[in-house]
């Protein structure tokens, strides 16, 4: 930013009958900034000097206060809640891997099917994790030694999180740890296609695809409704039967062409429940066999996608459904995770 000192002059005003009157005018700059970028950088290092240095010479010039949640602003908002998902996000990587990928979106799928959309109970609320009952079902109690490491996962992040805002809610814990886990996962698969290792962190890191995560849900400890979800090995029109009632309400299913598509017709379930499967690419093999016209189509599309280094169309709609799943019957609270800031008030 270069500085360009105006030429200061002291003008006289001449008043009918009276002796000139000097006027001594405010020193003034003017900033020609070759980059605005830059020039607000440099506007702002100035400040910061010019402050530091009144806080050294005079410390009494200087207050701070507490500003409340309700007067921060979007940006203020918007940056708690990154640092918050980050922090989080970065205790999850040690305990979750792509092992758990499947297992953990099983959890969500479990409690997020549960939702009845006619009397609105239910519902992906973290319940599943928190009530004894539910998860010692016959379809949930497998998940068992998974939902106990995720308790435990829970004081690990509470730990790393900002202590002055308030404590990770278990559905969320458990959307974050899916898409930790989800996302090694495909870091994994990627890396083995790519000859050398700065080759594959280039594809996962610059190339990779976005996800981003909404937070703020709100727990339950009351257990959705039991025996709603199909047995593994279902037949698949039992399965696509049960996804497409998902948080649709009774008798409000058509067969129009105007009629809108439930959240989890045939396309957005082939996504999501083999990938909650312990075999994902044999139960997508089993969806293609015993339902072709609904699963052969996308599934050769998504092999083709998933053939690519990138595989950018299979990551975003499977980011796609699974928003939509985390979603289902979930309540959120708008100022979750928000907490007060210390502001600098300086007295000149």
């Amino acid at each position: 930013m270069a500085l360009a000192s105006k030429s200061l002059t002291t003008p006289k005003a001449f008043v009918a009958g009276s002796r000139p009157v000097v006027i001594r005018p405010r020193p003034q700059v003017s900033c020609k900034a070759v980059n605005d970028g830059a020039a607000r950088r440099d506007v702002l290092l100035a400040g910061a000097a010019a402050a530091a240095t009144l806080l050294q010479s005079n410390p009494a010039a200087a207050a701070t206060r507490e500003m409340p949640v309700s007067s921060l602003s979007t940006f203020q908002r918007g940056a708690q809640r990154a640092a918050f998902q980050a922090a989080a996000e970065g205790a999850l990587k040690p305990l979750f891997g792509p092992r758990d990928a499947n297992g953990l979106l099983a959890l969500m799928l479990r409690d997020a099917a549960t939702y009845d959309a006619d009397t609105k109970t239910g519902g992906y609320d973290g319940s599943i994790l928190i009530n004894s009952e539910e998860l010692s079902r016959p379809e949930n109690s497998y998940l068992k030694p998974l939902a106990g490491r995720l308790q435990q996962a829970k004081a690990a992040v509470d730990a790393a999180v900002d202590p002055k805002g308030e404590k990770i809610s278990y559905a969320d814990l458990l959307v974050l740890a899916t898409k930790v886990a989800t996302t090694q996962a495909w870091k994994e698969v990627k890396m083995k296609k790519t000859q050398t290792t700065s080759g594959g962190e280039i594809i996962t890191t610059v190339y990779g695809t976005e996800w981003p995560v909404r937070l703020g849900r709100v727990d339950s400890a009351t257990p959705g409704a039991a025996g709603r979800i199909p047995a593994d090995g279902a037949p698949v029109a039992e399965i696509v039967a049960f996804m497409k009632g998902v948080g649709v309400k009774g008798g409000a299913a058509g067969a129009g062409p105007f009629t809108p598509k439930p959240p989890f017709w045939e396309r957005p379930t082939f996504f999501i429940w083999p990938a909650a499967c312990s075999d994902p690419a044999a139960e997508e093999a089993r969806f293609a066999a015993e339902d072709p016209a609904n699963f052969a189509g996308v599934k050769r599309e998504m092999d083709r996608s998933r053939g690519t280094l990138t595989r950018t169309d299979y990551e975003v709609e499977f980011i796609n459904h699974f928003t939509k799943l985390a979603a289902m019957g979930a309540t959120f609270n708008p100022e979750a995770y928000l907490h007060t800031e210390t502001t600098l008030q300086l007295k000149f």
